[in-house]
């Protein structure tokens, strides 16, 4: 073989310098006699070197498909367990690569030129979905821009002699006036307030004008583990009992049961392990919230209705990387107008018989999704919660009914 002839030609080498150096006359510059000449060395192969320690075992992780380059060693001869698991590619004398091939566990061991040199590699090849764990950290982000504008007018026209009255908006009634001369504003009085009498006896007014601008932020992190090909759901919210009529039908009577919806932000995924880089991923987010304007009454019970907003998709997505899910816009205006007919259509005028108030809602949703593979025997510190102990010394109360009473005042 090669290598063997390779090994050979290394000793019969240093053989021929020992014995070059055993002829040669001493230097004249000595003073002292030569040394004996070294003992010939053996032109056969060398003993087999001993076998290594347990601590001379290298461990290698690979996963299936995938290479790890080796350098800096000179190789003269290699040895492998079970080529189907990894085998070996050597380059150059220096350089040799590991591939990964299957699923399981095997030894290769790299011979070295000089004597009694090797390294031992335990390589341990797993498949991209083994003992893997994926790791979600999503982020929901909902922005509302909120408008409200609210301009009203009630006008009260009362004749001296008390035989006509005439009033709009708060003054509808009687109720503001608690004593003559006095008025008691509403409490559902906007910002502004403006009341007059126009220096009359039988006229007055009251103008209220108020506008409301908002801007909210809610914010959910969940950070959700599934194992490969399994799900996993997140809900933060609650849930609205909804009843339900049954039965009702001849000769049986009807009952109610109670039927729980959840609501709020609720997250859904399952995750598939393509590769150690690459996951299939399929999320739906969702976020819900009651809405009491379309509500339906039923039997005394006032059910609301479920504003929604979902998303759902499959994607193909690398591992320590982020998707964005953004664009889910949800826009309402709403502009009621309260008047005297015809009066409040006039121009102008009008806004003295007439009240108006305009809504307006803006909001998007977005959501960053971010992938993490882990792997469930080795989790990262980040995925680890350490718990402090309440003492240095957890068994001191044990201990203490079996010491002695000086020692315990020390």
């Amino acid at each position: 073989m090669p290598s063997c002839s390779l090994r050979v030609r290394a000793f019969a080498g240093a053989a021929h310098l020992a014995l070059l150096g055993a002829l040669l006359p001493p230097p004249m510059a000595a003073a002292q006699p030569a040394a004996p000449p070294p003992p010939v060395a053996p032109t056969a192969a060398a003993s087999p070197p001993v076998a290594p320690a347990a601590g001379d075992v290298i461990p290698v992780q690979l996963v299936a498909g995938r290479a790890l380059p080796l350098n800096g060693f000179p190789v003269a001869k290699v040895t492998v367990a079970n080529p189907d698991i990894a085998d070996v590619v050597v380059v150059g004398e220096g350089d040799v690569v590991i591939t990964a091939n299957a699923a399981g566990e095997t030894d290769i061991i790299l011979w070295g030129s000089a004597a009694g040199t090797r390294r031992h590699y335990r390589v341990t090849v797993r498949s991209a979905a083994d003992r893997r764990q994926v790791v979600l950290a999503v982020k929901f982000a909902e922005v509302r821009r909120e408008t409200l504008r609210q301009l009203g007018t009630s006008l009260l026209y009362r004749a001296v002699n008390g035989n006509t009255r005439v009033g709009t908006g708060a003054f509808r009634t009687d109720q503001p006036f608690t004593e003559p001369g006095q008025v008691t504003l509403p409490g559902e009085s906007r910002f502004l307030t403006v009341l007059t009498s126009f220096n009359t006896r039988d006229l007055l007014a009251l103008l209220d004008a108020e506008e409301q601008r908002g801007n909210a932020r809610y914010l959910a992190e969940p950070t959700l583990m599934a194992a490969n090909l399994e799900e996993a759901s997140f809900l933060a919210g609650g849930e609205v009992p909804i009843p339900l009529v049954q039965g009702g039908v001849a000769g049986q009577q009807a009952f109610v049961t109670i039927q729980f919806r959840e609501f709020g932000v609720r997250l859904a995924f399952r995750g598939e392990v393509l590769s150690d880089s690459l996951l299939k991923l399929k999320v739906r987010p969702e976020v819900s919230s009651l809405d009491y304007t379309n509500a339906v009454t039923i039997q005394g019970f006032r059910i609301p209705a479920l504003r929604t907003r979902r998303v759902e998709s499959t994607v193909d997505v690398l591992t320590n990387r982020s998707l964005v899910i953004s664009g889910l816009f949800n826009e309402e205006r709403e502009m009621v107008r309260t008047g005297l007919p015809y009066l409040g259509a006039i121009p102008v005028l009008g806004a003295l018989f007439s009240s108006k108030r305009w809504q307006r809602n803006e909001s998007e949703l977005v959501v960053v999704v971010s992938p993490v593979l882990v792997d469930a025997g080795a989790p990262r510190p980040a995925d680890l919660l350490r718990f402090a102990p309440d003492t240095t010394l957890p068994a001191r109360p044990a201990l203490e009914r079996r010491l002695p009473p000086d020692t315990l005042r020390r």
